[in-house]
C-alpha cells in the first residue's frame, strides 16, 4: 500500500512540473539593445524574473494562461498576454514623461498633457549652472515661443526686458510681466540662477487670469529647489570667465580726421580748419589713442554656488549661498552680488505642513551711460580725436587739445570718455529681504487649506560724486554730489482652500483664494555742489557749498482679491477650467477702483477617443481653446485720480530777494481713470508622437488692450503743466506661436532637438478719449530726428520718417528732380541724399513722412541642441529676430561733418565723391545745406534681423568609479562653455540687440563671454 502512495505521489508531481508554462524572450529598447534588469511579472501574483545581460529572459508559471508585465525605469510598461508556453520578443519605448511633467500654474498644479490653457515650461532648466548668466531672463532668451526677451545693452546695471506675446501699451515701462516665486509674488532681488528648479510661462489671459490686474504682462513662476529626504547632501557650482566686445566702431586715426575735414571744407566751398593744417598744428596729425580700444576691456566673471540639502521623513531642508564678481565690458562698470537661502518643510503630522523660504541679496551693480548723442561713452570715444592722449604728463586726464591751444575749439564739446567712466565715484548698494511662511493642513482626504505670508523689504542707496572737469573739449568748474536713499517694505497674504477629487471618470478641482497685499515706498534724493575739496573724505552733503535740488516721493498701494477657480475633467478626454477674481486698488477712485477678471478654457484629448486609440504612432492629440481677461494695475500712477501738488522754492523780489517755498498743481487729476485691460483669444494643439520622440505645440492668439492710459495735451491757457491721465485707446496683439522637440538615440548617442518659433502682429486699433489723431513720441537723437509716431493702424512706435533713394550721382539728376519746373531740391550738389517728395508738392518736408515699420520683429525664434554620449555631454543655444528695424543714430554725428568737428567713424573713408559715386554715404561736407543728417530719413533705418549663437556648453563627468575611490558617492562635470559665441546680422551697428524701441545711439553691447566651471556633488 505504502508502494502505490508514493508512486501515485511522484506521478502527481511528475505530472504537474510538465504543466507549468514555460515563458521565455528577450527584451530590447527602440534601437534594438538589450535592456537589462527589466522586470518581467506574471500580473497578479509575486511570480516574476529579469533579463540578463543580453535581454533574455525565461520564466515558469503555473498558469496556463494570463498576462505577463513588462517594466523598466523610466520606460513605458508594456502587457502581453499568454496561453500556454511561448517566446516573446518584446520592445519597449522611453516613457513620454514631458506630458506628465507637473506645471505650475498658479495656486495650483496640473499635469502638463491636461492643460487647456497656453502654459509654456522652460527646457533645459538644469543646464542654468552650467552657463554664465546672471539672472534668470538671459535664460530664457530664445528658450519659449512668444516669450520675447531684449538685452538692454550689455550694461551690468540694466535688466534684460521680456514681452510676452507683443506690446500691449503705449506705457512701456509699465508693462513688467509678474513673478511669481514658490507661489508668492516676488519683488526681491535677482533670482539666483542654480536655486532654480522649475520656470513655467502663463501667456494667454486664461492662465493669468488668476492673478487678475497684476498679470497684464503676463505670469512667470519660478519654483525653487527643495530639500529632499535622504543624508545630507552638497552641490558646488563654480566658474570663471573672461568677457569681450566684438564688432566695435574704428574712429578716424589724426591723419585721416584731418584729411576728411579738409575734404569737407573743400566740397563746401570753406576754407580749410587751421587745426588741420599739419604745418599749423602738427599735433593733430599725429595718432595718439584708438579711444574705443581704451575705454574697453577684457572683462572677468567669476561665479561661486554651494548648496546642502537633505532631510528626514519629519523635516526637509536645503541652504544656498551663492557669489558673483562681474566686470563690464566698459571700464570702471561692475556687478557684484551675494545671495542666500534658506527653504525648510516641516511634516508637523500626516495632515499638516508648515514651512519657511528665506532669500537675502545684496549686490551693486555700476553701470555707465551710453544712449545718450552728448554725454553717452562710447559715442564720445567716436567724437574724441585720435591725437589727444588719456593722460597728461601730470597723470590728469587730457582733453581734445593740449592746455593753451588755439585749436581745442575746432574738436568740439567732447568728453575724455576714460574719464567719464573713471573720474566719478559711484555707490549702489542694494539689499533685499524676502521671506514667506505658509502652513498647509490637509482637513479631510482632497479637502485641503493653505495661508501663507510673504514679506519683502528692499533698500536702495545712491551716491555719486562728479569732480571738475577741467580739461577743454567740455569743461565744468563745479563738482557735484548727487545722493538718494529708497526704502521699500511690502507684504501679501494669501488664504486658498482647494478641494481635489476623482468621483469615477470624473475628476474635480476647486480652488478659493482670499489675497491681500499693501506697499509702502519712500524716496529722498538731494543734489549739493561747491564742495572746496574732492578727496573721498570730503565727499559728504554737509560739506557741500550749495545744496542744488532735493526731492521726494512716497506712496501706499494696496490690493484685495478673491478669486475661485473650478477644474474639472471626464475620463481624462474632456477638459474645462473656469476661473475668476475681482481686484480692488487703491490707485483708483473709489467709484471705479475694483474690476472682475473671468477666465474659461476647454480642451478636448482627442487621441483618447476609440477612433484614435490604437493609433501606434499617435501618443496624444489634444486641441484647446481660451478666452480671459487681465489687468494691468502698473499703468496708473499711485494716486493717479488725485495727483499730488508739487512744491518748488523759487526767488523772490529784489535786492534782498530770498528763496521762498510754494506748491502748485502741476498735473491734472482724472477721477473717472480705470486700469488697463486685456482679453486674449487663444486656439492650440499639442501633440506626441512616436512614443514622445516628437512633441508639438501649436497656438493662435489674438489679444486686445482695453482703455491704454495715455496722458492728454493739457490747455495752454490752464497755467498746468500736463494734462491729466485717460483711457483712451486699444492695441491688438494677434500671431502664431509653434514648438517643436524631437528626442532620438543612435547607439550611445542620445540628443534633443527644440525648436521655437513666433509671429506676433502688433497694431493700435483706437485713440478714443485722446486728443489727437495720433502720438508724437519724444524719443530723439540730439533733440533734432524725431523717428516715432503712433496711430491707428500702425504699430506703436512706429517709424514715421521721409523716403530716401540714395544719392545723387550728378548735377544732371538734381536739375531733373523737378516739380512744376522747380528743383524739388535746390541746395543739393552730387553725394547729397535725394528724398523722396511722397505729397508731390514740389517741397521736401514733415508732409512727406511715411510710416517704415516698427522695430517688433516679424519674427522671434530659438533653437535648442543637446546631445549626451557616454560621459560627454554638449548643448548649444540659437537665437535670433527676423524683420526688426533699428534706426541707427550714431550716424547723425559719426558720419556728419558738419557738427562741431568730432571725430568721425571710419567708414566715411567710404563717403561719396567722383570716383565713388555708389556709396551711399553723403559727401563730407562742414555744412549740411541739403540737410541730409537733420532729416529724419529711413537713411537711419537699418535692418536688425539677426541670428546669434547664445550658447555652447560642452563637458564631461568624471568616470564615477573613479569618483568613488576619491569620495564615495560624488560626482563631478567639468565644462567649457561660450555664451553669445556669434552673430549673424547685416546691421551696420555694433550690437543688433539694442532694446527698447530700437534707437541706438551706441548702446554698450552684448558680452561674448568664455568661462570654464566645475560641477561637484557629493
Amino acid at each position: 500500500m505504502k508502494k502505490l502512495f508514493f508512486l501515485f505521489l511522484s506521478v502527481l508531481l511528475t505530472s504537474m512540473s510538465f504543466a507549468q508554462t514555460k515563458l521565455t524572450g528577450r527584451v530590447t529598447d527602440a534601437d534594438d539593445y538589450p535592456i537589462v534588469g527589466a522586470s518581467i511579472v506574471v500580473k497578479g501574483t509575486t511570480n516574476g524574473t529579469i533579463t540578463d545581460v543580453d535581454g533574455n529572459f525565461t520564466l515558469l508559471s503555473e498558469q496556463e494562461e494570463g498576462v505577463l508585465l513588462f517594466s523598466f525605469i523610466g520606460m513605458t510598461s508594456v502587457e502581453k498576454s499568454f496561453n500556454q508556453s511561448q517566446d516573446f520578443q518584446i520592445q519597449m519605448y522611453d516613457e513620454f514623461t514631458a506630458l506628465n511633467d507637473v506645471v505650475v500654474i498658479g495656486y495650483g498644479t496640473s499635469k502638463k498633457g491636461d492643460l487647456t490653457n497656453v502654459v509654456a515650461s522652460a527646457t533645459n532648466v538644469e543646464q542654468i549652472s552650467s552657463r554664465p548668466v546672471s539672472n534668470a531672463e538671459s535664460f530664457l532668451q530664445g528658450n519659449i515661443a512668444g516669450v520675447t526677451v531684449v538685452n538692454e545693452g550689455g550694461d551690468p546695471a540694466s535688466m534684460p526686458k521680456i514681452t510676452i506675446r507683443g506690446m500691449g501699451t503705449i506705457n512701456n515701462g509699465s508693462e513688467n510681466v509678474l513673478w511669481i516665486v514658490d507661489g508668492m509674488p516676488y519683488d526681491g532681488g535677482t533670482i539666483n540662477p542654480n536655486d532654480i528648479e522649475s520656470i513655467d510661462v502663463l501667456k494667454d489671459a486664461s492662465a493669468a487670469a488668476i492673478y487678475g490686474a497684476q498679470a497684464g504682462s503676463g505670469v512667470i513662476v519660478v519654483t525653487t529647489k527643495s530639500g529632499k529626504t535622504g543624508k545630507l547632501k552638497v552641490d558646488i557650482d563654480a566658474f570663471t570667465g573672461i568677457q569681450d566686445a566684438t564688432n566695435l566702431p574704428t574712429p578716424l586715426t589724426a591723419q585721416q580726421q584731418s584729411a576728411a575735414y579738409n575734404t569737407a571744407a573743400d566740397n563746401s566751398g570753406m576754407d580749410r580748419y587751421d587745426a588741420h593744417n599739419a604745418n599749423l598744428n602738427p599735433w593733430g596729425t599725429t595718432t595718439r589713442t584708438n579711444w574705443i580700444d581704451e575705454i574697453f576691456r577684457t572683462a572677468s566673471v567669476n561665479n561661486l554656488n554651494g548648496r546642502i540639502y537633505g532631510g528626514t521623513e519629519k523635516v526637509t531642508y536645503s541652504a544656498s549661498v551663492n557669489y558673483q564678481d562681474k566686470e563690464g565690458l566698459l571700464l570702471g562698470t561692475s556687478s557684484e552680488r551675494l545671495g542666500m537661502r534658506v527653504k525648510t518643510d516641516f511634516h508637523v503630522s500626516d495632515r499638516i505642513t508648515i514651512g519657511q523660504n528665506t532669500y537675502i541679496t545684496h549686490e551693486e551693480a555700476i553701470g555707465s551711460n551710453t544712449s545718450s548723442g552728448y554725454s553717452g561713452v562710447i559715442i564720445n570715444a567716436m567724437y574724441m580725436p585720435s591725437a589727444a592722449p588719456v593722460y597728461q604728463e601730470d597723470g590728469t586726464f587730457h582733453g581734445v587739445a593740449p592746455e593753451g591751444s588755439d585749436y581745442a575749439g575746432a574738436y568740439g564739446d567732447v568728453y575724455n570718455p576714460v574719464a567719464l567712466l573713471l573720474r566719478p565715484t559711484t555707490k549702489n548698494p542694494i539689499t533685499n529681504i524676502n521671506a514667506n511662511v505658509y502652513g498647509q493642513w490637509e482637513i479631510i482626504d482632497g479637502l485641503q487649506f493653505k495661508t501663507a505670508f510673504a514679506l519683502t523689504q528692499n533698500k536702495n542707496d545712491y551716491k555719486q560724486f562728479q569732480p571738475m572737469r577741467p580739461e577743454n573739449g567740455r569743461p565744468s568748474e563745479m563738482n557735484y554730489l548727487y545722493q538718494s536713499w529708497a526704502n521699500r517694505n511690502k507684504w501679501v497674504w494669501d488664504n486658498q482652500i482647494t478641494y481635489n477629487k476623482d468621483f469615477g471618470k470624473h475628476h474635480i478641482d476647486l480652488t478659493g483664494v482670499y489675497s491681500s497685499q499693501l506697499s509702502k515706498y519712500e524716496y529722498n534724493y538731494i543734489e549739493g555742489s561747491h564742495f572746496a575739496r574732492e578727496e573721498s573724505w570730503y565727499q559728504y552733503l554737509a560739506n557741500a557749498g550749495q545744496i542744488d535740488n532735493y526731492e521726494s516721493d512716497a506712496y501706499e498701494d494696496a490690493l484685495t482679491s478673491l478669486i475661485g477657480r473650478a477644474r474639472y475633467d471626464f475620463n481624462g478626454k474632456y477638459f474645462v477650467t473656469a476661473s475668476v477674481r475681482s481686484d480692488a486698488s487703491s490707485r483708483l477712485h473709489k467709484d471705479n477702483n475694483s474690476d472682475v477678471f473671468p477666465a474659461v478654457s476647454g480642451g478636448w484629448k482627442i487621441s483618447e477617443e476609440s477612433f484614435l486609440k490604437n493609433v501606434s504612432w499617435l501618443n496624444m492629440l489634444k486641441l484647446r481653446a481660451s478666452w480671459g481677461k487681465i489687468g494691468n494695475i502698473n499703468s496708473a500712477y499711485y494716486y493717479a485720480y488725485n495727483v499730488p501738488m508739487s512744491s518748488q522754492d523759487p526767488t523772490m523780489g529784489a535786492g534782498d530777494a530770498q528763496r521762498v517755498q510754494g506748491y502748485y498743481v502741476r498735473k491734472n487729476s482724472n477721477t473717472d481713470l480705470t486700469w488697463e485691460s486685456s482679453e486674449s483669444t487663444d486656439f492650440g494643439v499639442d501633440a506626441s508622437f512616436l512614443r514622445g520622440k516628437v512633441e508639438l505645440t501649436a497656438d493662435y492668439f489674438v489679444k486686445k488692450t482695453q482703455d491704454m492710459i495715455m496722458q492728454t495735451e493739457v490747455d495752454s491757457h490752464s497755467g498746468i503743466n500736463d494734462g491729466a491721465d485717460v483711457n483712451g485707446g486699444m492695441v491688438e496683439n494677434k500671431g502664431f506661436e509653434l514648438a517643436l522637440t524631437y528626442k532620438g538615440k543612435v547607439g550611445d548617442f542620445q540628443y534633443a532637438v527644440n525648436g521655437n518659433v513666433s509671429s506676433v502682429k502688433n497694431e493700435l486699433k483706437n485713440l478714443k478719449n485722446f486728443n489727437t489723431e495720433y502720438i508724437a513720441h519724444s524719443t530723439n537723437a540730439r533733440g533734432t530726428l524725431y523717428p516715432y509716431r503712433s496711430i491707428v493702424g500702425k504699430e506703436l512706435y512706429s517709424y514715421y520718417l521721409i523716403s530716401s533713394a540714395g544719392t545723387f550721382k550728378s548735377q544732371q539728376e538734381i536739375d531733373s528732380y523737378t516739380h512744376e519746373g522747380n528743383l524739388i531740391q535746390p541746395n543739393a550738389q552730387p553725394g547729397d541724399l535725394k528724398f523722396i517728395d511722397q505729397n508731390n508738392d514740389g517741397v521736401i518736408d514733415n508732409e512727406d513722412r511715411t510710416f517704415k515699420g516698427s522695430a517688433f520683429p516679424d519674427f522671434t525664434y530659438g533653437i535648442n541642441l543637446s546631445g549626451k554620449y557616454k560621459n560627454f555631454d554638449i548643448s548649444m543655444v540659437f537665437q535670433g529676430v527676423s524683420g526688426s528695424k533699428i534706426f541707427n543714430a550714431m550716424k547723425f554725428t559719426t558720419y556728419n561733418a558738419a557738427q562741431q568737428g568730432y571725430n568721425l567713424d571710419n567708414r566715411v573713408l567710404n563717403a561719396w565723391s567722383t570716383t565713388n559715386s555708389n556709396s551711399n554715404i553723403p559727401l563730407l561736407r562742414l555744412n549740411d545745406p541739403n540737410q541730409n543728417f537733420e532729416t529724419a530719413s529711413d537713411w537711419y533705418l537699418e535692418d536688425g534681423s539677426y541670428l546669434r549663437m547664445k550658447n555652447l556648453t560642452i563637458g564631461y563627468n568624471i568616470p564615477e568609479t573613479l569618483m568613488n575611490r576619491v569620495l564615495q558617492g560624488s560626482s563631478l562635470r567639468v565644462y567649457v562653455s561660450a555664451e553669445n559665441l556669434f552673430t549673424l546680422t547685416d546691421y551696420s551697428g555694433i550690437d543688433p540687440e539694442v532694446g527698447g524701441i530700437g534707437m541706438d545711439m551706441g548702446k554698450y553691447p552684448v558680452a561674448r563671454t568664455f568661462s570654464a566651471g566645475v560641477s561637484l556633488k557629493f
